[in-house]
């Protein structure tokens, strides 16, 4: 018996999947998007196998069936879906924008990007060096561009700094 037996009329009936062996619809993904035709499991009208780039439906018996939708719309599971536009309701990340994903339901910007009228645009690198933060002693004016010895010549009086230093 498969690991995912179900009980359908007083009977425990292995799981299907597609191109396996059936005896009823129930068996077949759930019912959803295949049927049990003359004993194995196939896709319903209006279906087709869900191939991606990692599995094959006739490699890989596991397969399930996904609707036919129109070509602007995005298939998920059972429900045809439509591509939506930036901070738009979603409900998977395919309906989303390039450079955007669906986040608690609605498309915004990945990280790193910011949106820009209905796009999302890649956020400029951020500097790799950062400014020293101005060293600031109370009751002296900093001028800018000013340097270490105009900030004690200020810190001292013009003169006293001056005399400090030799000049």
């Amino acid at each position: 018996m498969a690991p995912k037996a179900l009980y359908i009329n007083g009977t425990c009936m292995a799981r299907g999947q597609l191109n396996s062996q059936c005896t009823a619809n129930e068996q077949c993904g759930g019912g959803e998007g295949m049927i049990c035709n003359r004993g194995q499991c196939e896709c319903l009208a209006g279906f087709h196998p869900l191939v991606d780039p990692v599995t094959h439906p006739l490699r890989n018996p596991s397969q399930t069936c996904t609707r036919d939708c129109e070509s602007e719309a995005l298939s998920r599971d059972t429900t045809c879906l439509k591509p939506v536009a930036l901070q738009g309701h979603c409900f998977i990340q395919k309906q989303c924008p390039i450079n955007s994903g669906c986040y608690r339901g609605r498309c915004q910007c990945k990280c790193g990007f910011k949106q820009e009228k209905q796009r999302c645009v890649e956020l400029p690198p951020s500097p790799t060096t950062t400014r020293q933060p101005s060293v600031i002693v109370p009751g002296t004016v900093i001028v800018p561009g000013g340097d270490f010895l105009s900030l004690i010549g200020n810190f001292f009086g013009r003169t006293g700094a001056r005399n400090a230093i030799g000049r």
